[in-house]
């Protein structure tokens, strides 16, 4: 199986943390719970990375790789 290994800085690691807990302590608190998307974007510019649950946040530039 292959895997597919998206690595961000501590920055980024601490910016998606932050914004995930706020989005589901604010899923616990409307008693429901909703998916979120990580979103891979890459083009000859180079690779970033978004995520969407209750809006949407931009981490930027990331570096990516598929290993066996």
């Amino acid at each position: 199986m292959k895997k597919i290994i998206i690595e961000i800085s501590e920055s980024q690691h601490q910016q998606l943390k932050d914004y995930l807990e706020k989005c589901f302590n604010s899923s616990i608190a409307e008693e429901s719970m909703d998916d979120y998307s990580l979103k891979l974007t890459t083009s000859f510019l180079g690779s970033t990375l978004d995520v969407e649950m209750y809006g949407k946040i931009e981490l930027g530039d990331i570096t990516w790789k598929i290993e066996d």
